[in-house]
This record gives structure tokens, C-alpha cells and sequence, in this order.
């Protein structure tokens, strides 16, 4: 071995023992362990978990367990969980439903006598493709009105099997009737029903995923294409998030995902827009940069709309449609995670440890009196996650991964050994074919009835 081949050897293996470390015995099962560096004790803290937690948790966080350096296990709390859209569909009366030639076609939705606030309609139509501009206008009699959206655009692409977005968003209101104005000037717009609702939308953090996402110049050209490896089927994207320089655009994105980088499969939908309202609204610019991508394990609890998605996947697809229209400009775009974290209250004077990747760990049950007042603390940090520069809890860092030097696999015997059971299959096949043979040769000859 030469100098230098020795020098780096000697240099990786420094490198391991700096981070790998040594778990109690009851705890030699978990794969990985990372210290927790705490800035204060006695008063709870945040601990954020990166995605390589994720990517060695070995079932979907259930093995995640955090010790003391008494080797006790420490109760704690997930959080980043509940943040996001909800809404709630009010009684609304389709009063009008009529058609300006050369102009528009017309929506009065009336919400009756109780009025109850409002910030968000769906237009139900059996139209299968389409975009089309929708100007959205309140009144308190049906007489004067003020307008609350002056351009948004609703979509669907069946043709690319997109369902796009019949959902326009406006400030919140109380005035008894909505006016909807959509405008196709050659015929009517078909519109079977509309749904009025309010909608609550809770900020979520997100964390960009460690990814690289390659241009695939072999595309079609009425495509932008990106193919990414993530190098783990663990970690939960939770959606693509698109940057451009392009001052106005309006394109449907398709998300396909797969476990092989070979056989891609739907995964996701939605479209990303930027658009420049008139003068009257001082020039103002709406855009919507994000696709949501539903996370596996939300869908292998629930079924979610395409349950045929039940897991993760390693390799994932991002296409932006362009139809005949140019690429966008400067187009980037980065999957993303949902930013979770843990929530635990340590105690002055003692040190912990972050431990995951168990592959036979069950979620723990801790108990739920004492952790009431994190449940609190858990409920106040989701509605300020998105406001870091005023926290409401401390946040805890981890330290770098370490890996379990007496690790202790916890699986059972055949499971660690699997070529034992092939090697049992193989002797069975052997003795029943000598078997068989010794019977053939103690056959006596043929013999004639």
C-alpha cells in the first residue's frame, strides 16, 4: 500500500469514528443516532428533522425515539402534521345563469338572508379542456357592485389527463350576492353548479429536498422536462415549486414518480401561473408557483384520490405543458418536504439523543396527560411555523449523524439470514428427487399382467 493509499484510509477511518458512537444496551437496535444541541433547558423546544432523517428512519418516523444520557426514554411530540388548506362548502342559489354575445357569460350566486362570510367559489362544468379568464365582483342588493377579483383564470386538461383549477380565491366577504363574470366570447360557458365556501389556509415551512433535477433534453418539444434521484423511496415530497423570470404565464404541470427510473406513473397535477391585474388594482401581480404533491404515507393511510400510490418513490418527474408556446424563461424548479419537527421539554442538566432507524420499532405510545401542555405548546407553534423571526418555542439543533457502532440487528434470525431459507429450499428439492430416483431403481422390472 503506498503512503498516500494509507493516508486516506487512515482518513476515512478517522472519519467513522467521529461519527459513530456507542448505544445502551436496550438501544443497540437503532441504526443511527444524533446528539441534540440545546441552547436552553426547562422550557420546551422545536427540534427540526432534516431529510436524511427521513431517508434512515426505517417506517415513516414510528421508530423515532429520543434518549437522555440516563439512557430514559424522553416523550415528545411531531409536529408540522396539521398546517395547511381547509374549508367549509356554505348553502348558496345560483340566480342567474345567462350569456352576453360577443362578451361574457354570467353567474349571480346568491348566499340568502344569513349571510355568512365567504372567500372562495368552485364553478362545477362538465367542459373537458379549457382556460378561460373569470372576473368576480360581491353586492349587498344585487344593484351595485364592487369587484373582489378582476382576473383569475380557471382550467382543466383532460386531453393530458389534468383536472387543473375551477377554484377562485378572493378576499374575504360578507355581501349576499356574487357575480361571476366569465368571458368566452363565442358561446356560453356550460356551468352546471357552483360552490360556494371559506376557506382557512395555514402557512406550512418547507424544506428543499437534497436533489439535483436534470433538464431532459430528449423532451418533446411542447415539453419541459426534469428527472431526479433522490436516493431514498422515504422521504415525503410534498410539492415542486417553480421560479421564472417570465413576467406572465399560464401552464399545466404534470408530476410522474417511480421506483425504478424506468416505469413512471401519475402522481400529481395542478398548473403555475403569473398574471398582471389592470391600473385600477395599481398593477398588481398574482401568481401561483407551487404544485402540491399529496405525500405517500398521507395516501397509504386515507386511499387519497389515486390510491394505487402506496408508497414512495426514489425517482421522480416534474413536465411543465407548454403546448406552442415558448419554454418559460429561466425555469427552475425544486421539490420540497413539509417541515416537521419534534417537540420535547428537556431538563437542566441532562444531555439527549436523537435515535431512528429501527426496522422493527413500533410508533410509541406515550402518555397523553403529561403531555397535554405540548399538545398546547404544538397547537401555538403550528400557526406561527411560517414566522420564524418570532418564535414561540426555542429551536434545538441536531448534531451530525453518527452511526451505532455496537448496532444489534433486531430482526429476526431468518430475516437476517434469508439465504438460509433458499439453502433449505434447495436441500428439500434434492431429497425429494433422490427420493423419488431411489424409488424408480427399487421398482422391480416390468411385468406383464
Amino acid at each position: 500500500m503506498t503512503r498516500r493509499a494509507f493516508s486516506l484510509a487512515l482518513l476515512f477511518t478517522l472519519a467513522a469514528a467521529l461519527f459513530a458512537a456507542d448505544l445502551p444496551e436496550a438501544w443497540r437496535s437503532w441504526r443511527y443516532s444524533r446528539p441534540i444541541t440545546l441552547r436552553s433547558a426547562g422550557e420546551p423546544v422545536r427540534l427540526p428533522l432534516p431529510p436524511d432523517v427521513f431517508a434512515h428512519s426505517a417506517n415513516r418516523l414510528a421508530d423515532l425515539r429520543i434518549l437522555d444520557d440516563q439512557a430514559s426514554e424522553v416523550p415528545y411530540l411531531l409536529g408540522g402534521e396539521t398546517a395547511g388548506t381547509t374549508f367549509r362548502i356554505l348553502p348558496a342559489t345560483l340566480r342567474e345563469n345567462s350569456f352576453v354575445p360577443g362578451q361574457f357569460t354570467q353567474l349571480v350566486v346568491d348566499t340568502g338572508e344569513t349571510v355568512k362570510f365567504h372567500n372562495t367559489v368552485r364553478i362545477e362544468t362538465p367542459e373537458t379542456d379549457f382556460i378561460n379568464w373569470v372576473e368576480v365582483a360581491a353586492s349587498d342588493d344585487a344593484r351595485l357592485w364592487r369587484i373582489v377579483k378582476p382576473r383569475a383564470p380557471i382550467s382543466r386538461f383532460r386531453k393530458e389527463n389534468l383536472e387543473g383549477n375551477q377554484t377562485i380565491r378572493y378576499s374575504d366577504n360578507n355581501a349576499r350576492y356574487l357575480r361571476l363574470r366569465i368571458f368566452e366570447p363565442q358561446r356560453q360557458f356550460p356551468v352546471s353548479s357552483v360552490q360556494l365556501r371559506i376557506q382557512e389556509t395555514s402557512e406550512r415551512e418547507f424544506t428543499p429536498l437534497p436533489a439535483t433535477l436534470s433538464p431532459d433534453p430528449a423532451a418533446a418539444p411542447s415539453l419541459t422536462r426534469w428527472d431526479a434521484d433522490l436516493g431514498s423511496a422515504a422521504l415525503p415530497v410534498a410539492e415542486a415549486f417553480f421560479e421564472t423570470s417570465q413576467p406572465e404565464f399560464y401552464r399545466a404541470v404534470r408530476i410522474l414518480s417511480s421506483e425504478d427510473g424506468k416505469e413512471w406513473r401519475w402522481h400529481a397535477g395542478g398548473e403555475i401561473h403569473r398574471y398582471t391585474l389592470g391600473e385600477k388594482t395599481g398593477q398588481k401581480t398574482e401568481e401561483s408557483l407551487r404544485v402540491e404533491i399529496p405525500e405517500y404515507w398521507r395516501l397509504a393511510q386515507t386511499g387519497g384520490d389515486r390510491p394505487q400510490i402506496q408508497q414512495g418513490a426514489r425517482y421522480w418527474r416534474i413536465e411543465i405543458l407548454n403546448g406552442s408556446d415558448a419554454p418559460l424563461a429561466d425555469v427552475r424548479v425544486t421539490l420540497r418536504m413539509a417541515a416537521r419537527y419534534a417537540l420535547l421539554w428537556p431538563r437542566p442538566g441532562r444531555s439527549y439523543r436523537l435515535l431512528y432507524g429501527n426496522t422493527v420499532a413500533k410508533a410509541p405510545s406515550y402518555d397523553l396527560a403529561q403531555l397535554a401542555t405540548l399538545k398546547r405548546i404544538a397547537a401555538a407553534a403550528e400557526s406561527t411555523a411560517a414566522h420564524e423571526s418570532v418564535p414561540l418555542l426555542r429551536i434545538a439543533a441536531l448534531e451530525p449523524e453518527e452511526l451505532t457502532t455496537n448496532y444489534l440487528d433486531p430482526r429476526p434470525y431468518s430475516e437476517k439470514h434469508s439465504w438460509l431459507l433458499w439453502l433449505a429450499m434447495a436441500a428439500a428439492v434434492l431429497l425429494l428427487g433422490y427420493s423419488a430416483l431411489r424409488a424408480l431403481r427399487a421398482a422391480p422390472p416390468g411385468a406383464s399382467a
